[in-house]
């Protein structure tokens, strides 16, 4: 691959850098310094970083440089969302309660990508504890509008430059809103794809590990670094279920308006599309999804909540306190809604290679105290299917607007391959 003159090393995607790399055209210590160039030009602004020391990424690169290391993500430098733990670097959580922590070994999924040859650039801005009390983080497009949450340094970080790729969690919708909100590609895998071995979980059968990339091409390279093979669209054109949800009259007219032009350029494209009608019992999937997520929380904050109650904000207490009314036949009759649903979306995938649905209700929110509604989020999490946002359009704002695919359980590789279809045909 020939990377363009005219491209700043900053702004290239993550296989653009891997070219380049391995085309000898650049290394990899030049484009970390690039990025760290471009943080401290914007980082006072979108505040997108808990913690980045620039020397201990430069002598990194350095390191992979002298090596001469290669493989599907060797040299590309990537943000870490701060409730993931890394050893070199604090692991603050967005809480005063672990201000100053550091892990005595790195995540799982830290170790995955760094044997791969990628370099931690630094720890990105998580709201409190992946919940809903925000971080300090602004969207780069507009610096009065929310980035969401609770990934929201990630998200921030890969749209305006900073990073080409950047890990996130979703129990809600924190990797599909930020990604939607920001304009960047947003992956969450099915629910158990990766190992969470040293992230601060906030509901055990919901928390999956996602992240942020610049194109739909790298998220194959990333999950390259995992071990799963690249797929490829097979050769016809997708079967596509236009699914507008049983909350579509919750997006803004503009957005509906939005994914409707997506949905018609890709059956101009040759696309085969249908409409996908939810079943009614649906209607009761957003309460469930809340009573698993704020009791499953109030085991995993436990600790927390005994010792430093005072240092948690109203809205993770409140929460909290919400999450000790839900009894255990609630709990049971949440997840036997959750297995009848599953079974239903199974079905699904007899007619269709995938779903196109909202990502969010609209464009980002001004303010920076509340992070969105999840609402065209949240379902999908509680049933684990993988999910990617494609940036497309713009709201009234000038703000980015996406669109969201969903596909088959343990699926992730050919929804991917689709994602870059669709990508391709919508630009």
């Amino acid at each position: 691959m020939t990377v363009a003159i005219d491209k700043k090393l900053n702004e290239l995607t993550a296989t653009e850098i891997v070219a380049a790399i391995n085309a000898r055209t650049t290394t990899c210590e030049a484009v970390v310094r690039a990025c760290l160039e471009r943080i401290a030009e914007r980082e006072t602004e979108v505040g997108a970083w808990a913690y980045c020391d620039a020397k201990q990424a430069i002598t990194a690169a350095q390191a992979f440089d002298k090596s001469g290391r290669r493989g599907p993500i060797a040299g590309v430098p990537f943000g870490v969302k701060d409730i993931i733990d890394t050893r070199s670097m604090t692991t603050e959580c967005g809480s005063p309660i672990y201000r100053g922590r550091k892990a005595a070994r790195d995540a799982a999924c830290v170790t995955q990508l760094v044997k791969a040859g990628a370099i931690v650039l630094g720890k990105a801005v998580t709201t409190e504890f992946a919940g809903a009390h925000a971080g300090k983080t602004h969207n780069p497009h507009n610096l009065r509008h929310t980035p969401a949450g609770s990934s929201s340094g990630s998200a921030a970080a890969v749209a305006d430059f900073m990073a080409p790729i950047g890990y996130g969690t979703q129990t809600s919708g924190s990797v599909i809103r930020p990604g939607a909100f920001n304009g960047v590609v947003a992956y969450k895998g099915t629910y158990g794809w990766a190992d969470l071995a040293g992230v601060k979980t906030y509901a055990k059968s919901l928390d999956t590990l996602g992240f942020f990339a610049r194109e739909a091409n790298d998220l194959a390279l990333i999950r390259a670094a995992y071990g799963r093979e690249a797929a490829e669209p097979p050769r016809r054109v997708p079967r596509i279920g236009f699914c507008r949800t049983r909350w579509w009259e919750m997006a803004e007219p503009y957005n509906r308006k939005n994914i409707e032009t997506a949905v018609r350029a890709l059956r101009a494209a040759g696309a085969k599309v249908r409409t996908w009608d939810m079943p009614e019992s649906w209607d009761r999937l957003i309460d469930a999804h809340q009573k698993v997520m704020t009791r499953e929380a109030t085991f995993h904050y436990g600790p927390e909540r005994a010792r430093f109650s005072n240092l948690l904000s109203p809205s993770l207490a409140q929460s909290l306190e919400y999450g000790d009314t839900v009894s255990r036949r609630q709990m049971a009759d949440a997840n036997k809604k959750r297995r009848r649903a599953q079974a239903d979306l199974a079905e699904v995938w007899d007619k269709f290679d995938f779903l196109v649905v909202p990502a969010a209700r609209g464009e980002a929110p001004a303010g920076l105290g509340w992070t969105g509604d999840p609402i065209f989020n949240r379902f999908w999490t509680f049933l684990g299917p993988p999910c990617i946002a494609l940036p497309f359009g713009t709201g009234p704002f000038g703000l980015p607007l996406s669109i969201q695919l969903i596909g088959p359980h343990r699926g992730d590789d050919q929804l991917i391959a689709w994602a870059r279809w669709v990508e391709q045909h919508l630009s």
